[in-house]
């Protein structure tokens, strides 16, 4: 075995009309032939490795990578082309060249199987070689160049897809934001145009038994169709029935059921700030201490109309569960509420000042006269 010590060719400074040197490892023929080869390629400023068998040569190939094999035919231990199995697995970007004596047909075909780029015929003339040798280390510089930026152009790829994942987060995260701001910023704004609407059409009403008309109608746009009650305080805190849409009930019983529900809701009712809501009769039955029957398989709501922490009114809704309210019905039942207690106690204000009063008496030198009204300032 000859020394794998053999010739290694010390690497000069890099001409740049030479492009990169080459890692070259030479594979049989005679030892005098080997050593002016690589001889020829190190004044070219390659880097040579020469042995002449076989094992050698795969022991060099499994140790070291080399840019360019020159591979004889014909080896002291076997064929030169059974370390092309090798090349290919442990490096498949090492180009190969093989020598050939024979340089026939059959002999290229094996070589092109063997991925061998370029067959040379013996006998060799060193700068044919030399110049062959540069051609292929171009084109395994090329190679190289071209994976280095396949596998840069990969990795930006790589970069770029997880930025395009986090901004295609941020985006839906955000139109996600949008949507319900959107849907948030529609639902106050259908609110207050409701509470303008029905503020409106209170103010309008100058009458109680014409408000609490205008206030059903409009509770039934927002329910459906519903039975409910409407039940006034009198200065006692007694209650009685206001005004009712009876829509299912029985017509024999209606009266009694408003007759119970006034009696037994309204004390409970008077001081409760929160909207109350029943989907089973039997509990609303059991708070309110009436019986179940009167309202079987039915859903309940009711709630207080408060102005200034005064109870105006309660209101009781109710309708078979097999057709039940919508859960936002709350939010829209604790604006109309609202409204519909101030302007009760805004028809309430108005109607004590229509009341005649009359001043009280006074001495004639506190009196104080006035052009329009006369004494005391009082309107007609």
């Amino acid at each position: 075995m000859e020394p794998c010590k053999h010739d290694v060719a010390k690497r000069p400074t890099e001409d740049p009309a030479r492009g990169e040197s080459g890692r070259i490892l030479i594979v049989g023929g005679g030892p005098e032939q080997r050593a002016a080869l690589t001889k020829v390629l190190s004044r070219r400023r390659h880097r040579c490795t020469h042995v002449s068998r076989l094992d050698e040569a795969q022991a060099a190939v499994v140790q070291q990578r080399y840019d360019l094999i020159v591979l004889h035919e014909i080896l002291p231990d076997g064929e030169g082309l059974a370390l092309a199995e090798l090349v290919q697995k442990k490096s498949p970007a090492t180009k190969m060249m093989l020598v050939s004596g024979e340089g026939s047909f059959k002999t290229a075909l094996e070589a092109i199987r063997c991925g061998v780029i370029d067959l040379i015929s013996a006998p060799v003339d060193l700068d044919e070689v030399a110049s062959r040798v540069e051609k292929a280390l171009s084109k395994t510089q090329d190679e190289r160049q071209r994976d280095k930026t396949i596998s840069r152009l990969q990795h930006i790829c790589r970069e770029l897809s997880v930025a395009r994942d986090e901004v295609a987060d941020q985006v839906d995260a955000l139109c996600n934001d949008l949507v319900a701001a959107y849907r948030e910023m529609t639902e106050q704004l259908s609110d207050v145009a409701m509470a303008s609407e029905f503020k409106t059409l209170l103010h309008l009403e100058l009458d109680v038994e014409e408000m609490l008309r205008t206030t059903l109608e409009y509770l039934l746009t927002k329910t459906g169709p519903t039975n409910a009650a409407v039940f006034l305080p009198d200065a006692g805190k007694h209650y009685s029935l206001g005004a009712y849409v009876n829509y299912d009930c029985p017509r024999a019983s209606i009266d009694l059921l408003l007759d119970h529900l006034c009696a037994a809701i309204c004390p409970q009712m008077s001081d409760e700030t929160e909207i109350v809501a029943f989907d089973d009769a039997r509990e609303f039955s059991e708070w309110i201490g009436i019986d179940d029957g009167f309202l079987a398989d039915s859903q309940v709501i009711a709630f207080s109309c408060m102005h200034e922490g005064e109870c105006m009114a309660v209101v009781v809704v109710f309708r078979s569960r097999s057709n039940p309210f919508e859960a936002k019905l709350a939010g829209t039942l604790d604006i109309l509420r609202g409204i519909f207690g101030e302007s009760l106690a805004r028809l309430i204000r108005i109607h004590h000042r229509a009341k005649p009063q009359w001043p009280d008496e006074a001495e004639d030198d506190e009196r104080d006269f006035d052009d329009e009204y006369g004494y005391g300032g009082l309107a007609a």
